[in-house]
């Protein structure tokens, strides 16, 4: 992995003396920098204003906190963390292990080692090492599995600020891409091309783009994303700050950030052409599990799923929110089609809307007959335990759940569909939902169905995202009906 040497020699060359801690960082001798410029110290500090030096110790002794317990208990001593001696206040002896001199440090954990593991709770810990074991082998060993760590890991342990429970507050787990947007009058085929001269490069992606809606609808959102540690995630970053999108929880990851080439048809069609670099830069069950993350699930009002993340990621999340006293409500964009969706189903029952396309839909439903109508569709994923299902087809919606159906009519559009409507359809649908106590009526889903005209756009999808004003002008349109 790029990075862990380095991070490693710094961990293992800072372990002498006095350990890890700000001012070594400051004083020492030893180039730091490895260190310094991990993707998550950065983070740390652009989010915190946090001096580097501060941000680094602070980042080193949550990722030490996620080691098995002798490679935490060797890390914790060899670089003087007193991690232990904060998870147990009780234990006030702990505070020996930390000791200005790394001998000192050594002989104390060897004399204790059986002690200290089982405080961890480990019944039946590994024979405790000799000191020269320790020095020349267990500790390179355990700060390399954190070097490790740390050039991989995500900030998602980081502080998180208090939402704001004045308004709607929703959590969106997705991707945030760079859309390459091409304007052609037809897709090209094979040897052939597609000449155009609009292009625009603009921010993107499910979970963007739902983060974007429902921040212009008024809510208070926290995105769960993952970005490239290069230009184009950096220009995420802040295109989401300025949007006034929470970004505490956006991993930052040593790669380039994904992009899609979109193809926009003039009547409103589209197709894309993904690269999400997925080997470098994607969220894991780990970072679901990570204990921010699981503070904002219990917290917020509302959790948004898309099938960017990787189906073991949305079932981590599912699972986490069916283990919550106060459940969320939970909206699921099953897009982009996943390969064997049936590992999902025993998390249905948890999932009050699924919100797509017909094609979307049915890819959830791999063994149903392809020409099955979408009252069956509907009926089938409602079967499955779902509490309701939204098809979103040309600006018009049927819903059927447990406590309405409803078919709502296209709204007038100057094109037929547009990349970014469902999102538009599902962040307002979600704040009646939560305004209404989530018993929503015609009128409340007409005014989500008028969202998704009002996000009519040629240009970049999340900048198409429309206020509440607009949504409003849309639906006072003539000729505006349900049916």
């Amino acid at each position: 992995m790029s990075g862990v040497d380095g991070v490693r020699s710094v961990l293992v060359r800072l372990r002498t003396r006095s350990g890890l801690n700000a001012d070594r960082l400051h004083s020492t001798e030893v180039d730091v920098a490895p260190l310094l410029d991990l993707p998550i110290v950065r983070q740390v500090v652009r989010t915190t204003d946090t001096p580097a030096a501060e941000a680094a110790v602070e980042a080193v002794r949550v990722i030490t906190g996620q080691l098995e317990v002798t490679d935490l208990v060797v890390v914790d001593v060899a670089l003087s963390l007193g991690i232990l001696s904060a998870r147990f206040p009780d234990h006030p002896e702990l505070e020996d292990l930390y000791a200005a001199d790394v001998g000192v440090r050594r002989n104390l954990l060897v004399a204790r080692w059986a002690e200290l593991h089982e405080l961890l709770g480990e019944s039946r810990p590994p024979k405790p090492p000799t000191v020269r074991t320790l020095r020349l082998t267990l500790e390179e060993e355990s700060l390399g599995r954190l070097a490790e760590l740390c050039v991989g890991s995500s900030v998602l342990d980081a502080t998180v600020a208090e939402p704001d429970h004045s308004r709607p507050t929703v959590a969106v787990i997705g991707s945030a891409v760079m859309d390459f947007i091409f304007l052609v009058d037809h897709l090209p085929t094979a040897s052939s091309a597609a000449p155009t001269d609009v292009f625009e490069e603009s921010p993107g992606g499910k979970g963007l783009n739902h983060a974007i809606a429902s921040a212009r609808l008024g809510m208070d959102v926290q995105l769960i994303a993952a970005v490239g540690d290069d230009a184009r995630g950096r220009q995420l970053l802040e295109y989401l700050v300025r949007e006034g999108v929470r970004v505490n929880l956006i991993k930052i990851a040593a790669g380039r950030n994904p992009v899609v080439a979109v193809f926009l048809l003039r009547n409103g069609g589209s197709a894309n052409v993904p690269w999400m670099n997925s080997a470098e830069v994607r969220l894991d069950p780990l970072d679901v599990g990570a204990s921010a993350v699981r503070a904002v699930l219990e917290s917020t009002d509302a959790v948004v799923l898309t099938f960017e993340a990787q189906a073991e990621v949305v079932s981590s999340a599912l699972e986490s929110i069916g283990d919550q006293d106060r459940k969320p409500l939970v909206v699921v964009r099953p897009s982009p089609a996943l390969p064997n969706p049936q590992v999902l189903y025993e998390h249905f029952s948890k999932i009050d809307y699924l919100i797509g396309t017909q094609a979307e839909l049915r890819d959830l439903l791999p063994s149903a007959k392809r020409e099955i109508t979408v009252e069956e569709l509907a009926q089938s994923l409602l079967t499955l335990g779902v509490h309701g299902v939204c098809i979103t087809e040309e600006f018009g919606c049927l819903i059927r759940s447990e406590y309405i159906q409803a078919n709502i009519a296209q709204f007038p559009a100057a094109m037929r569909d547009t990349p970014g409507a469902r999102e538009a359809f599902s962040a307002a649908l979600i704040l009646k939902l939560l305004e209404k106590n989530r018993k929503i009526d015609e009128k409340d889903l007409k005014w989500a169905t008028a969202a998704m005209a009002a996000s009519q756009s040629y240009g970049g999808v999340a900048d198409s995202m429309p206020a509440q004003e607009k949504v409003d002008r849309v639906v006072g349109i003539p000729g505006a009906k349900t049916s």
